[in-house]
């Protein structure tokens, strides 16, 4: 793509005239004429709604749901490499990252090395990374007896699938994006390609089902929450994770957010609208978690945008600023303000 993007065609633009959480027409224009600045691949300029009856923001127009794909040439998904939480790379990381291999091991059952067996007892001393060793992990409980069965919707390239059998689990994914599912197969894995419906009229299946910031990719995130019930057996456990609206990063870098990405991100959530719509469509035992390290994965990207600098070169090498570690602070104890919207809930 050009520096400058090219309008969308109009043909393969759709209105939104209601909120696609709460069907509201109330709402305001949060902000103007977004670009693609993360991935610097799609065209088009977006505006953004928030809505004024559940606080939650979404693009009108939107793409078609059959020219949106155009968005997704060279998205991330299409790497089969994983990326691990720390790198191993200098003496300091190295500890780090074997430290959270031992923990993982022991705490999810999971045979990662180079490992240190030290981890399982260091690492809850350090809450960023042990939050964040938790969420890679997606707190999969253990298998039940007789072996149970995840399905992680939009898997991209596997990685977390490969991490799940591991730990003991039958695996299925799917994903929408054919490079993505092309890469994930060539690992072994049992992708299908497509949303939900390729499934068919599977009832109960699955004990666990993960959607790492997929719900905001989708045009319809209620329906997709439902047949998403309907696929759990009795007790089943969603985990899912999507940016949140409130959030403090969201508020300090306003349109610069690494959470905006136009016009992929149709939907953004709010803390409180998550919670209802997890309830109203038959989710109990709601828990939240943080996943950590922000100051890594949002405020540096952030603060690249908000310089005029691209994604690509974001990095704090290890030296954040001290804001970025206070507000990194400030998230563990403000759950609302957390980067993240990551909950768990059973069925």
């Amino acid at each position: 793509m050009s520096d400058t993007p090219r309008p969308w065609p109009a043909d393969d633009l759709e209105s939104v005239p209601n909120c696609p959480v709460c069907a509201s027409t109330q709402r305001g224009l949060l902000y103007q004429d977004l670009t693609d600045r993360v991935f610097c691949v799609a065209d088009g300029f977006w505006n953004l709604y928030r809505c004024a009856q559940c606080a939650c923001a979404y693009l009108d127009p939107r793409p078609t749901p059959q020219s949106i794909g155009r968005a997704y040439a060279g998205y991330y998904t299409h790497d089969a490499e994983d990326h691990p939480i720390v790198r191993r790379k200098g003496p300091l990381r190295s500890l780090l990252h074997d430290l959270i291999n031992g923990y993982q091991n022991h705490r999810y059952g999971l045979q990662r090395r180079p490992a240190l067996a030290a981890g399982r007892w260091l690492l809850p001393l350090l809450p960023s990374l042990r939050s964040a060793a938790d969420a890679e992990c997606r707190h999969l409980p253990s298998p039940p007896a007789g072996g149970g069965r995840v399905l992680d919707v939009g898997c991209g390239n596997g990685g977390f699938l490969l991490l799940a059998r591991q730990a003991g689990w039958q695996v299925e994914g799917l994903d929408f994006d054919p490079g993505a599912v092309q890469a994930a197969r060539s690992r072994g894995l049992e992708v299908h390609h497509g949303g939900i419906e390729v499934l068919g009229d599977r009832r109960e299946c699955y004990d666990v089902i993960t959607l790492c910031h997929v719900i905001e990719h989708v045009p319809d995130p209620i329906d997709t929450l439902r047949r998403l019930h309907a696929l759990l057996k009795p007790g089943g456990m969603l985990w899912l994770d999507t940016p949140n609206l409130d959030s403090l990063g969201a508020v300090r870098f306003g349109p610069h957010w690494r959470g905006l990405e136009p016009p992929r991100h149709l939907v953004l959530f709010a803390p409180r609208a998550m919670r209802s719509v997890l309830a109203a469509v038959g989710f109990r035992d709601q828990r939240q978690h943080w996943r950590g390290l922000s100051l890594f994965d949002v405020f540096a990207p952030s603060e690249a945008l908000q310089t005029g600098r691209p994604v690509s070169q974001a990095s704090h090498q290890g030296r954040p600023p001290l804001c970025d570690v206070i507000a990194e602070l400030r998230e563990m104890l403000q759950p609302a303000r957390r980067e993240f919207l990551t909950f768990t809930a059973r069925k």
